[in-house]
């Protein structure tokens, strides 16, 4: 390991500065002491697209048959018009506040509205989910 690495063991808090160009990281390492990273909005966005990768690849190597996966419950959706796009916004939200937002091409959109309206068969069985 570096001689930097900070060892993590829970997320303490967050902070956005002043501004909006950086984020505060607040942890607690390995001994109890408090630690902190800070880092610029553009490494954040970054981590943001990553870290999804980064957890399916540690669950991979921890239950081999790859089943496991980690979800969140939705507790809120909404649906919004892209302006000039031939596509549609689509945000979908946690209960405790995490939100993710794409954009859908009408075609896909199409296409999703199908597969829920027919409940489409998984095409392989998963275990239990691991709930954040």
């Amino acid at each position: 390991m570096e001689r930097d690495t900070i060892i993590g063991e829970r997320l303490t808090s967050w902070a956005t500065a002043e501004g909006g160009e950086h984020v505060r990281l607040g942890f607690e390492d390995a001994a109890g002491r408090a630690c902190a990273v800070i880092l610029p909005i553009s490494v954040l966005s970054a981590l943001m697209m990553t870290i999804p990768r980064m957890l399916r690849q540690a669950l991979e190597a921890r239950f081999a048959d790859g089943s496991l996966r980690m979800i969140h419950e939705l507790g809120d959706w909404r649906v919004e018009r892209a302006v000039g796009a031939d596509a549609s916004i689509l945000s979908l939200a946690t209960p405790d506040g995490f939100e993710v937002t794409f954009a859908v091409a009408t075609p896909q959109a199409d296409r999703l509205g199908q597969t829920l309206r027919h409940s489409a068969e998984p095409s392989v069985a998963v275990r239990a989910p691991v709930v954040n």
